[in-house]
């Protein structure tokens, strides 16, 4: 096992020197591979910038029937709006980085041999899995990397910054993770040795494995950020840039994976196979992992398929209208004891339908909070709005206070901070929440 200088100094230094290295053989190859990443990548932003509203309609056509599109499209609006920026550009660089895989891990491949071969970096003779083998290896690790993006996507769709700042971290971890397994892996591969014991290999090394991903994802991070603060640079600019730094980064890591992970090679062939109850653990882990993920979306299409026109209203409220119920003079003595009071307060929110088809809204969750505490939590009376038409209804809650703010309740409601979450149940224990309204 390597120490951590030596795990650093791979990372940081040999890797991203290994250009150096290269003689003609593996020089072409590299080249080949650079050209084919711009090719693939340039096709696919091409057809995200001109046709990014008619993919995710084939897509929609593909996958769920033709009446559940808009749900579906309000989901992912939602569900994106929801989620910190650097979650949403970190889940599409490992997302560029899988066509990439898909596509060109031939060449991939063909770059990482020569350059081991013209280098003479392993004395050991290159045995490799049957092609089969390999494809399913692929399979099983493509199948992780789904559900750890699903899982982290559930769990920074929330406005609990906790939760959002979890999903960042992670986001990044899976990221740097991905770079790492998937640059350092082929000439562990071309040894025979499994993803089980690569893996186990690359997470002893965690300075080596996370130092390397950061680096060689690091120019297609600083180039999201680039455009992100940009916007008033087209969506065509925008992804040109992204991907063009992701081209230089995957580039540079196919062949500083392969002068990384060479030393690891000898320690690979020591580690030996996980025990069977090991294996069945791990796979009903990944298993229950994709199975929940996918129920989730399975069960938000659904249940958004049979509440499209309660998201399709527009939701008004009326700040003005709010009302505190101010307790006698007993209570307050009463109340002065504990230092709060508890009173009736209310407001009125304005639904308007914009759709042809009735809306009426059912069994709903509505939660009050200020600066993510919460403030008060009720629901919206059943009400019925017409097509094309308006309704208002009236929400009542009550409202615990401090004594001496009792008399300050309407400008405290009008305060910044304050944010009205609507919760329809989709399932047994999964609610989804319709942001009604922020104020920051």
């Amino acid at each position: 096992m390597l120490e951590v200088k030596e795990q650093l100094a791979l990372a940081a230094v040999h890797a991203p020197m290994a250009a150096r290295r290269m003689k003609k053989r593996s020089a072409t190859w590299f080249v080949a591979y650079l050209v084919a990443c711009i090719v693939v990548l340039g096709i696919v932003a091409t057809l995200i910038a001109n046709h990014k509203n008619d993919l995710l309609d084939a897509a929609m056509a593909y996958l769920l029937p033709d009446e559940w599109h808009f749900a579906s499209k309000l989901l992912v609006d939602n569900f994106f709006a929801s989620q910190e920026q650097a979650v949403i550009t970190n889940a599409a660089i490992v997302a560029s980085l899988l066509v990439v895989q898909i596509t060109l891990f031939p060449l991939k491949e063909h770059v990482s041999l020569t350059l081991e071969e013209d280098n003479a970096l392993t004395t050991d003779p290159i045995e490799e899995h049957p092609l089969w083998f390999q494809a399913w290896e692929e399979i099983k690790l493509f199948g992780a990397m789904l559900a750890a993006q699903g899982t982290i996507f559930w769990i920074g769709y929330s406005q609990n910054p906790s939760r959002r700042l979890l999903a960042t971290i992670l986001s990044f971890a899976v990221l740097f993770a991905s770079v790492g397994i998937d640059f350092l892996s082929p000439i562990l591969q071309r040894h025979k040795l499994r993803y089980s014991a690569i893996l186990k290999t690359l997470f002893a090394h965690p300075f080596l494995l996370f130092g390397f991903g950061a680096l060689f994802s690091l120019p297609a991070i600083i180039a999201g950020t680039v455009a992100a603060n940009h916007p008033t640079w087209s969506f065509s600019t925008q992804l040109a840039i992204v991907f063009g730094a992701q081209i230089i980064g995957i580039a540079l890591a196919a062949i500083g994976g392969t002068i990384a992970g060479a030393p690891l090679v000898a320690d690979a062939k020591t580690r030996p196979r996980s025990h069977m109850i090991v294996r069945i653990l791990a796979w009903a882990a990944l298993l229950g992992l994709v199975a929940w993920n996918t129920q989730r979306f399975v069960v938000v299409g659904r249940s958004l398929h049979h509440k499209t026109q309660v998201l399709k209203c527009n939701y008004t409220v009326d700040w003005k209208s709010f009302h505190g119920d101010l307790p006698g003079k007993a209570e307050l003595l009463a109340a002065a004891r504990k230092g709060e009071v508890t009173i009736s307060g209310g407001f009125t929110v304005t639904i308007t339908n914009p759709t042809s088809t009735d809306v009426d809204i059912e069994d709903n969750r509505l939660e009050l909070r200020n600066k993510d505490q919460l403030v008060a939590k009720t629901s919206l009376p059943q009400v019925h709005v017409p097509a094309g038409g308006s309704a208002t209804a009236a929400v009542s809650f009550p409202l615990t206070i401090s004594v001496g703010q009792v008399f300050r309740i309407r400008e405290l409601i009008t305060t910044q901070g304050w944010s009205l979450t609507l919760y329809l149940r989709v399932s047994e224990g999964f609610e989804f929440p319709v942001y009604i309204l922020t104020t920051d």
